[in-house]
């Protein structure tokens, strides 16, 4: 039987092809970087530990995963239900131009509003007597503890707190028509006036 012999040629590298290679990071063995887990890695794990430990020591990864996004959106829901019922100012888009108004010097304990709605009509400045009616049904509704009342507040945070349902309609029309003549283009007249002034007179006669 005759001999089979192999020859093998070696492989050769040109200076340049392995300096190359020296400087391809991919083929570097001795200096791979480990890389450190994400914060949702690591919550991921110690969510995994307290319950292998706490509720079922054979609990699946893939089940702990499940677990923990849906902990994590009922946490989510709950933090948004919060906001929405107790500051609903956060989900304005344009926070900038908030519908409001802000009495940042007065303190509507002190005024008397009957004297103040009156000398606005007799001036004929119809939006400043309705700007103290909507103050004075505020006070009203904060007095019988249905609102709390803040300076920073906006119309809408008053309307959405306004704990009593039966008096949300009316009081949300007239917090819109404050807004239309106090904010908007509203020119407000007489009429105008002593209509707002009936809807307002009807809320605080009801709150009392």
């Amino acid at each position: 039987m005759a001999a089979i012999s192999l020859f093998v040629q070696p492989v050769t590298f040109d200076s340049a092809t392995l300096q190359e290679l020296q400087q391809d990071k991919t083929l570097d063995y001795y200096h791979a970087e480990i890389e450190e887990p994400s914060i949702f890695e690591q919550l991921l794990n110690v969510f995994w530990d307290w319950l292998t430990k706490h509720i079922n020591p054979n609990i699946t990864h893939e089940q702990v995963n499940i677990g923990f996004w849906i902990v994590l959106g009922i946490i989510v829901v709950l933090i948004i239900w919060l906001l929405y019922h107790y500051k609903p100012s956060f989900f304005y888009i344009n926070r900038k131009r908030k519908i409001g108004f802000q009495v940042e010097d007065e303190d509507i304990h002190q005024l008397d509003f009957d004297e103040l709605i009156r000398n606005a009509q007799a001036a004929g400045n119809y939006p400043e007597a309705i700007r103290w009616k909507y103050l004075q049904v505020l006070k009203n509704l904060h007095e019988n503890e249905q609102i709390s009342w803040d300076t920073n507040k906006t119309v809408n945070e008053y309307v959405h707190e306004l704990k009593r349902p039966d008096l949300k309609p009316n009081f949300k029309s007239l917090s819109q028509q404050f807004v239309y003549y106090r904010y908007g283009n509203g020119v407000a007249t007489e009429e105008d006036f002593k209509e707002f002034a009936t809807l307002s007179n009807q809320i605080i006669r009801r709150v009392a």
